[in-house]
This record gives structure tokens, sequence and C-alpha cells, in this order.
């Protein structure tokens, strides 16, 4: 008998990276709500497909140039991590203030934090490495010369500018600007690879949930449409991205290939008719 692999029985869209990335969070996020619901073997399947979106994530990060084609030691790429959790911390913390009732001291001084130090929110910490380290390097220039460092402290926040200037030094170190630079640069992982193996668990995904649906009952339909909803809305230009860039930071490898199988149409997932017997 015929033995058909998940690749041959369902084709999707075409998908750069981030566009996998994008969709795999959202499909992740549409079956949160139903986890429950979800059959075992559904339930399976998601999770290996929300291990294979983690593996892609780590890779599209992790393969972004330092600059002009310089690639990010394994070092830079942790301090980077760091520095990014340090600056979204602090914006969280003075956020949190803001949402006090109105009227209260501390809503207008956050606002007023916030508004000298996060110009533009958080977009900085999506450049390239040197570039977030030159725009790091001048928000704390500017929190330091502007006495916002006193401001901050009043308010709590100690604990988050000692962090987030550590974070900051080891960071210029990593990437060799303020000292040279300790070890080589590791070689980048692997789009492509991170990518075909998202992409095969998709299908397994999509296989699992169309096979979940019983005829007699429609809140099984229901509940496939729910899961799928943001695979068949997925709407793809010619070069294959889900969604335009918004940042300078390379998107990865070219969209994978279209393997052979039947298309899966928009809001009507189709798998290939059974087997015949040998």
């Amino acid at each position: 008998m015929s033995k058909y692999t998940a690749s041959e029985v369902i084709q999707l869209p075409r998908f750069t990276g981030v566009g996998a990335m994008a969709l795999g969070e959202q499909l992740i996020t549409a079956a949160k709500p139903v986890k429950k619901q979800l059959l075992k073997g559904v339930a399976r399947v998601l999770g290996a497909l929300a291990l294979r979106h983690d593996e892609l994530a780590s890779a599209l990060r992790d393969q972004v140039s330092l600059s002009e084609g310089g690639e990010a030691s394994e070092d830079a790429v942790q301090c980077d991590r760091v520095l990014d959790g340090c600056w979204s911390g602090l914006h969280d913390f003075l956020t949190a203030f803001t949402k006090l009732p109105p009227g209260a001291p501390e809503v207008a001084e956050a606002s007023a934090l916030k508004a000298a130090i996060f110009t533009g929110g958080l977009k900085f910490l999506q450049l390239t490495y040197v570039l977030e380290w030159s725009e790091s390097e001048l928000r704390i220039q500017r929190i330091r010369k502007s006495g916002l460092d006193a401001r901050i402290e009043a308010l709590g926040g100690k604990r988050f500018l000692a962090a987030l200037e550590a974070a900051h030094a080891a960071y210029g170190k990593a990437l060799g600007v303020t000292a040279p630079a300790a070890t080589a640069a590791a070689a980048p992982p692997s789009v492509r690879d991170a990518l075909a193996a998202f992409t095969e668990a998709l299908r397994a995904y999509v296989i699992k949930v169309m096979g979940s649906v019983e005829p007699d009952e429609p809140e099984t339909q229901e509940l496939a449409d729910r899961l799928l909803a943001p695979l068949a809305s997925w709407s793809v230009g010619s070069s294959g991205r889900g969604a335009p860039r918004k940042n300078d930071k390379p998107e990865g490898d070219t969209a994978a290939p279209a393997p052979p199988g039947v298309p899966l149409q928009p809001g009507a997932p189709t798998a290939a008719p059974a087997p015949a017997d040998s």
C-alpha cells in the first residue's frame, strides 16, 4: 500500500521565515482559549508546532547580522536579549504608573519620563545590533544628563536602572564596541532548516485538526474552523510575505518551496484522496 507523507497530502502557502513566525503565533493564539477542548492527538501536534515555532523564532533572531554583513556571536545574542528585557522592563514599569487613577501625581511623572526616554516606543530594539547599542547609549546618556535617573528612582525604579546599565555595558563589550570582541563570531543558525521543520509541523497540525471533524457533530467543524482561521485567511503577495517588513533586520532565507500536493484554499483545507492499494 502506498504511504502518503504530510508533505504530499497538504500544500501550504509560501512563507518567508518572518511570515511563518507570524502565522505560527496566530495559530497558537487561536488555540489557547479552546485548548481544553482539543483531542489528545490535536493537542500533541499543537505542542510540536509550538516547539518548532520557538526554534524558528530563535533562528531568525540569532542570524541577524551585526552591521555590514558581520555575524553576531552567541555572547552578543544573549546580551542583546538581556538588554531588550531591561529596556522593556523599564518601559512596563513606567507604563504601570500611567494606569493609576487620573490625578495621581505618579501618572503625570511616569508619562513625562516615558515621553523623554522612549520616543518611538521600543522600536529601537528591532534595529541591528550596533545600531541598537547606539540608541541604547543615547537614551542612557539622556537619563544621566537630564537627571531622569533620580526621578525614576523616586518612583522606585532604582533596580531597573542598575540592571539596565549593567546589561548595556555587557552588550557593548560583547559587540566589540567598547572593548575588543572576546570570541570569534559563530556561524549563524539555519533559518531554512527551522522554516522547513516548522512547515512540516504545520502540515501535521492541519491534517490532525481536519481529521478531528465528525460529519454528524457540527461543533467539531466549528472548532476546526476556529483553529485554522489564521491559515485560511492568510494573505500573501508574489514574494510570499504575509505582511510588510517593519524594521531593518534581515528576514532570513527566502520562502520555503511549495511541495507537491493538493492546494490549501482559504477557508477550505483539502486533503489528498486516500491512497490506492498497490
